[in-house]
C-alpha cells in the first residue's frame, strides 16, 4: 500500500524568473540549489526534416545566462554571464569561488580540434578557462575538495559526435578542477560495464554511489574502490538518495512518480519498506519534471517549485 507524503517546497523559483529559459538545474555538495536561466532564444537542435533532431553544441550566436543559487530559501548568488559560445545543460560550483558549467555533447574533428565543453567562470561572471570532460554527459556533480565527477549515457560511452575513444568510454569519470582525468570506472566482482549511467549521487568527497544500465545495480564507490554492490528492484530510475543502508528511488520506467523506500542488507540483498506518492501542501500530487540526489537527500522540481525528500525526516513521518 502506498503512503501519501506532504512536502513544502524549500524554493520558489517563479518569484525570481521573470524571464529566461530555465537549462540546468542541480545541487550542490552543500545542499545549495543552482539554476542556470538562458536569456535569450534557445538554440539547442538541429532539425532534419523526416529524421530525428540531434543536439547541437555551439548555438548561431552567443547565449547570455543567468544563474541563480539557493540556500533554502535565501538567494545567495544572482550573476550574469555574457557571451558564452556554448549550449549548457550542467552547472557545479568548484572551490573556492568559481562555476562549473556544462554542455553535455562535444564533438570531436582531429587530435587537435575537439570541442572543451566544461566552462569555468568566477562568482563575478568573468571566464576563467576550458576543460574537456567529454561527450555524451548524463550528470554532473563536484565535491567539496574540487573533484568533478562525470557519468554519461550510452552515446558518450560507444562513440559520437565524431568521438572514435570516447573520453566516457567506463561509464564514470572524475576530474580535478584543472580538467585532468584522475579515475575511471572499473566493474568488478561480476558486475557489467555500464552502458548508460542512469543516476548518479556523490555523497561526500569519499563516497559515490551510481546506478546504470543494464542490469541496474546500486554501486557505492569509497575512495574510488567498489565497496559494495546491491542489485536493485527497480528498472530506469533517474534519480535516488542515500543514508546509510537507507535508499530512496524515484519510480522507474513504469511509474515515475512513485517513489520507493529501500533498505540495503549487508549481505547484498535489498528489502522495500515503503512506496510512496509525494503531495503538497493542499493535497495534490507533484509530478516531477527533474530530480537530484545528493546526499541523504532527492531536491524534485515541479511547476516552478523544488521540494526535498530527506530520508532521515521521511523516515520520521512514517
Amino acid at each position: 500500500m502506498q503512503k501519501l507524503l506532504s512536502l513544502s517546497p524549500i524554493v520558489q523559483l517563479n518569484s525570481v524568473m521573470t524571464n529566461g529559459d530555465m537549462v540546468a538545474f542541480n545541487v550542490s555538495s552543500d545542499g545549495m540549489v543552482y539554476v542556470v536561466l538562458a536569456l535569450k532564444p534557445l538554440d539547442y537542435c538541429i532539425e532534419q526534416p523526416g529524421w530525428a533532431s540531434f543536439a547541437k553544441t555551439i548555438p548561431d550566436t552567443p547565449q547570455s545566462y543567468r544563474i541563480i543559487a539557493f540556500q533554502e530559501d535565501q538567494l545567495i548568488l544572482d550573476i550574469n554571464i555574457a557571451a558564452e559560445e556554448f549550449n549548457i545543460h550542467y552547472i557545479q560550483p568548484l572551490p573556492p569561488n568559481e562555476i562549473l558549467l556544462v554542455c553535455a555533447r562535444s564533438c570531436y574533428r582531429s587530435p587537435t580540434d575537439f570541442e572543451k565543453n566544461g566552462r569555468i567562470y568566477g562568482f563575478s561572471g568573468e571566464f576563467s578557462r576550458e576543460i574537456l570532460l567529454g561527450d555524451g554527459i548524463a550528470s554532473v556533480q563536484t565535491t567539496s575538495n574540487g573533484i568533478i565527477w562525470t557519468s554519461f549515457f550510452d552515446e558518450g560511452i560507444f562513440g559520437n559526435f565524431g568521438w572514435i575513444d570516447p573520453i566516457g568510454a567506463s561509464g564514470l569519470v572524475a576530474w580535478n578542477s584543472a580538467g585532468n582525468r584522475i579515475y575511471d570506472f572499473q566493474p568488478t566482482d561480476g558486475l557489467d560495464i555500464i552502458c548508460d549511467c542512469y543516476a548518479l549521487n556523490v555523497e561526500s568527497d569519499t563516497d559515490v554511489w551510481l546506478y546504470y544500465y543494464t542490469e541496474f545495480p546500486l554501486v557505492h564507490l569509497h575512495n574510488q574502490t567498489i565497496q559494495s554492490v546491491w542489485n536493485m528492484p527497480i528498472r530506469g530510475s533517474d534519480g535516488f538518495a542515500v543514508s546509510g543502508n537507507r535508499v530512496l528511488f524515484r519510480g522507474g520506467y513504469d511509474d515515475q512518480d512513485t517513489y520507493h523506500l529501500f533498505r540495503l542488507n549487508s549481505d547484498g540483498r535489498v528489502k522495500q519498506l515503503q512506496q510512496l506518492q509525494l503531495a503538497n501542501e493542499i493535497g495534490q500530487k507533484i509530478t516531477a519534471e527533474r530530480v537530484v540526489g545528493r546526499g541523504s537527500s532527492l531536491y524534485i522540481l515541479s511547476s516552478g517549485l523544488i521540494y526535498r525528500a530527506d530520508i532521515s525526516s521521511l523516515e520520521d513521518s512514517l
